[in-house]
């Protein structure tokens, strides 16, 4: 029949290729309750349980006694400085203001009138010689020789305005002998004239240390008054406490928000490396020393180069400079009869240009402080490093009579310094130096990056 009869259809042929959907699949088995026991209890994971919890634990304590040694060894944040932490104070006598009316006595609205000369020298505050009664009674009222409350009032707006803030220096009162009445009187006094000025906008207020018995009284009137108030940010008060004595010092508890003024120079009229470096130590060296201020006795002769190493001190120094206006001062409120003396307008525009540095840079503010003795010149050359949040301010004195040269390595500088400020042409501002070399009574300020040298 041809092709067509070898045809077969599959699908009648049964084939083995084709698996028989029907066949039956193996049943699962299941373990009972006793024998998943008896395979659990025979396998080792009892044994890896309990050693990874051993190890999570040491882990979980070792992490914990790590938290606790950063939280123990870690630096303590500290609180931002307030405003008279990092001011610079300009200290006016009455004698000293300027004659707003032409009756020969200085007022004021003199002083008013002359704020911009305050403000081109980069102050932020400025202290009012004694210009109140001396009566104790009266400390609310000013003596009429020097102006008028509203003359005040005036002055403390203007300041307000350009950011210049006033206070008022305390005169010397008569004592009251009986006690404790005199006690209770002058506290409720002091703390009364305190509350009165500070509602007219004074920031606050100049004590000499001496007598002994009016400064006293004066802490204790100003701590009780600063335990009861609290004020905002920027309106903070200070009572600054002015030390004429050798040894720059107070014996009796110090409240908060109080400076501690000392002279730079004393009676010896010279500078000396180990003397520098002790007052620096003594107004740093203890936790409840208050914040350390400096002053510099002008008016009298000095010697040469002295002037400008007590102003680089002043200025750089940890604390705050108490800058002393008037007769003979470097930073004269007025034109002076110094006009002509070339060393005067030098030590004019060398305060100038420090006032400036002090008010723009961090690392001038606060307390750091890291002194670094030099090897061989302890005697002649004070150097001290002053250290901020990006960089730090190299402070190099050559008190000796000799040239020094300072080779930045053997200080561990491992990169070249940029020059801020320089009592000499040499070296210039702005340059990069990898050493120095000093004249004698140089003062040089070199800018490093924070963490070299430390």
């Amino acid at each position: 029949m041809g092709k067509a009869e070898d045809v077969v259809l599959t699908s009648q042929v049964p084939s083995e290729s084709i698996p028989l959907l029907g066949r039956a699949l193996p049943s699962p088995t299941y373990l009972s309750q006793e024998e998943v026991v008896q395979q659990a209890g025979s396998a080792p994971w009892p044994g890896v349980r309990k050693a990874l919890l051993c190890l999570l634990g040491a882990l979980f304590a070792c992490l914990l006694a790590l938290a606790v040694l950063l939280l123990v060894t870690m630096p303590r944040p500290r609180p931002p400085l307030v405003w008279w932490q990092k001011a610079s104070f300009y200290h006016l006598p009455p004698a000293s203001f300027p004659d707003s009316d032409g009756d020969g006595q200085g007022d004021l609205e003199g002083v008013r009138r002359q704020l911009d000369r305050i403000l081109a020298f980069s102050i932020q505050a400025l202290v009012l010689g004694p210009i109140l009664e001396s009566d104790l009674a009266n400390l609310s009222r000013i003596l009429p020789a020097h102006g008028s409350q509203e003359q005040l009032e005036a002055l403390v707006d203007v300041g307000k305005k350009e950011g210049l803030r006033i206070l008022l220096e305390l005169p010397v009162w008569e004592e009251e002998l009986d006690f404790p009445a005199k006690h209770n009187r002058t506290h409720q006094h002091l703390k009364g004239a305190f509350q009165f000025w500070q509602a007219l906008g004074v920031h606050g207020f100049l004590v000499g240390k001496d007598p002994t018995w009016r400064l006293e009284a004066v802490l204790d009137a100003w701590s009780e008054l600063g335990a009861q108030t609290k004020p905002d940010r920027g309106q903070e008060k200070v009572l600054i406490v002015r030390d004429e004595s050798e040894r720059c010092n107070i014996s009796c508890r110090v409240p908060d928000s109080v400076i501690l003024s000392c002279r730079l120079l004393g009676a010896e009229r010279n500078l000396t490396a180990q003397g520098l470096a002790q007052r620096a130590e003594g107004a740093l060296g203890h936790p409840r020393v208050p914040w350390p201020g400096w002053m510099v006795p002008w008016g009298s002769p000095l010697k040469a180069g002295l002037g400008e190493m007590l102003a680089v001190l002043q200025l750089t120094l940890p604390g705050v400079p108490l800058l002393q206006g008037g007769e003979g001062s470097p930073v004269p409120l007025q034109n002076a009869s110094t006009e002509g003396s070339s060393d005067w307008a030098l030590l004019e525009n060398l305060h100038r240009s420090l006032l400036t540095l002090h008010a723009s840079s961090f690392a001038l503010h606060g307390v750091d402080y890291i002194p670094l003795p030099l090897a061989g010149h302890s005697e002649d050359v004070f150097a001290f490093l002053r250290p901020g949040s990006c960089s730090a301010i190299l402070v190099v004195l050559n008190l000796g009579p000799r040239p020094f040269q300072l080779i930045l390595s053997q200080l561990n500088f491992l990169v070249p310094a940029k020059v801020l400020f320089s009592t000499h042409p040499e070296p210039q501002r702005e340059s990069n130096v990898d050493r120095v070399r000093l004249r004698p009574h140089q003062a040089v300020l070199l800018q490093v990056p924070r963490g070299h040298g430390q």
